[in-house]
C-alpha cells in the first residue's frame, strides 16, 4: 500500500507539473502586449513597456549596448528590430526555459509580515533558495527586523495583471475559493444525503409510482437547460418565498441571499446521486448472494441496508473526494447568474481579460483538485470495500 501511495503520488506530481508547464509555454507564445493593461498600452513609451516587460521577467537587458539600443554610433544588431529607429530598444527576449525557471524557482517565497499579519510592503519578498542559501551562510536575509516582524514562507504565483492588478493570485483565488467552497459544500452535502435517500426508495419500489416519478426527475433535469431551470427557481424563489434573487455577502441577512445558488447547484447533483443509487442498487438486488440472503430468512429491510446499500455506494464513493474537492473550483453558470463572487466565473474572466499569471494560478489550481481527488477515491474505495486492492496480481484496481 506504502509503495503505491508514494508511486500515484510521484504519478500525480508528474502530470500537474506537465499540465503547468504546458499553459506556461502557451501563454508565453502570446504577443507581449498582452502583460499590459489598456491604460499602460496607451500611456507608456517603448522604454517603460520594455522596462514592465524587465520586471516581469519576460525580457532582459541587452548585454551588447547595455540597454542604450547602440553599440558605439551605430545601431545594436541584437536588439534593435528596425535599424533606422533605435529608440526604447536595449532589451531581448529571455528563454521560455529561463522564465518557467523563474516560475517554479519562486513558488515559495518568504516575505516579511507585521504582527496583524499583513504583509510589509517596503521589504522586497525572496526565494526559498535564496533564503534557505543565506542562512546556512550564517546571514540574515532581511537583515535585523523591528520588533514584532517576522518572516515567513508563502505559496507564490505572481501577481495579477489586469483582472485585479497588483494583487497576488494566491490571494485572489483564496478570497474567491472560500465563498464557491462555502456554498458547494452545503449543496454537496444536501444532494448526496437526498439524492442516496430518494436512489434507495426508487429501488426498493422499483417499477411503482415513486420509481416512475424519480426517473421523470431524472430525465426532466437532464433534458432541460439549466439556465431555464435555474430561472424558474429564481422566479419562484423571489415571488413566493420572498428569496433575494442575487447573492450579496453584506445583507442585513446574507444566509438568505447564498439559498437559490445553493438549489439550483443541488438540483443536477440530486438527479445524478439518484440515477446511479438506484442503477447499482438494482444491479446488486439480482445477485445470488442477495437471493442467499433472502432464502436465509433475512428481511428486506436488513438485505437492502446490510448488503446492497453498502456495495452499491462503493462507485459512488469513488467520485465523492473529487467532488469535495472541486467544489473550489465553484460552478461558472450558477454564480454568473447570482453574481456570486466565487472561483466559477475567474477562469473565463482570466482568459478573456488576457491575465496570464491568473490563468496559470487557476488551471494549477484545477490540476491539483483533480488529480488528488481520484487519488484519494481509490484509498476511499479500499477503505469502504476490503476486497478491493490497489496492488497486488489478483483483483488489482
Amino acid at each position: 500500500m506504502i509503495k503505491y501511495i508514494l508511486k500515484r503520488l510521484l504519478q500525480s506530481v508528474i502530470v500537474v507539473l506537465l499540465v503547468v508547464c504546458i499553459v506556461f509555454f502557451l501563454l508565453r507564445l502570446m504577443p507581449s502586449d498582452y502583460f499590459f493593461t489598456e491604460d499602460e498600452l496607451m500611456k507608456f513609451t517603448e522604454t517603460q513597456k520594455y522596462a514592465k516587460l524587465e520586471r516581469l521577467g519576460i525580457m532582459d537587458m541587452c548585454p551588447d549596448c547595455h540597454g542604450s539600443g547602440l553599440v558605439g554610433e551605430a545601431a545594436c544588431a541584437k536588439c534593435v528590430q528596425n535599424p533606422q529607429d533605435a529608440k526604447g530598444a536595449g532589451y531581448v527576449n529571455r528563454s521560455i526555459l529561463s522564465q518557467l525557471g523563474d516560475f517554479f524557482g519562486d513558488l515559495i517565497q518568504f516575505r516579511v509580515f507585521n504582527n496583524k499579519g499583513k504583509e510589509v510592503k517596503s521589504e522586497d519578498p525572496i526565494s526559498l533558495v535564496s533564503y534557505l542559501s543565506a542562512r546556512l551562510n550564517g546571514q540574515e536575509p532581511f537583515g535585523e527586523l523591528k520588533e514584532g516582524y517576522f518572516a515567513r514562507p508563502v505559496f507564490n504565483l505572481g501577481k495579477s495583471i489586469r483582472l485585479e492588478k497588483n494583487q497576488y493570485v494566491t490571494d485572489v483565488i483564496q478570497k474567491k475559493m472560500t465563498v464557491s467552497m462555502e456554498i458547494g459544500l452545503i449543496s454537496l452535502a444536501i444532494s448526496l444525503v437526498v439524492g442516496v435517500v430518494l436512489g434507495v426508495a426508487q429501488a426498493r419500489c422499483k417499477d411503482r409510482l415513486l420509481d416512475h416519478i424519480g426517473t421523470g426527475y431524472t430525465v426532466l433535469v437532464n433534458a432541460v437547460p439549466h439556465l431555464v431551470i435555474y430561472t424558474i427557481i429564481m422566479i419562484a424563489g423571489a415571488s413566493i418565498f420572498g428569496l433575494p434573487m442575487r447573492y450579496d455577502a453584506t445583507a442585513p441577512n446574507p444566509g438568505l441571499t447564498k439559498v437559490l445558488p445553493i438549489i439550483c447547484l443541488s438540483i443536477g447533483s440530486i438527479a445524478g446521486y439518484m440515477l446511479w443509487t438506484r442503477r447499482y442498487m438494482v444491479d446488486e438486488l439480482n445477485k445470488d448472494y442477495i437471493r442467499l440472503a433472502k432464502l436465509k430468512g433475512l428481511s428486506d429491510r436488513k438485505v437492502m441496508f446490510r448488503h446492497v446499500l453498502k456495495n452499491a455506494f462503493v462507485p459512488l464513493a469513488q467520485y465523492l473526494p473529487y467532488s469535495i474537492l472541486l467544489t473550489v473550483g465553484g460552478s461558472l453558470l450558477v454564480e454568473t447568474f447570482f453574481a456570486v463572487p466565487g472561483m466559477g466565473p475567474e477562469l473565463t474572466k482570466a482568459i478573456s481579460r488576457y491575465d496570464l499569471n491568473l490563468v496559470q494560478g487557476i488551471v494549477l489550481l484545477y490540476a491539483t483538485m483533480g488529480i488528488l481527488g481520484v487519488f484519494l477515491g481509490d484509498l476511499l474505495m479500499t477503505l469502504i470495500d476490503p476486497r478491493i486492492k490497489l496492488t497486488g496480481k489478483e483483483h488489482v484496481r
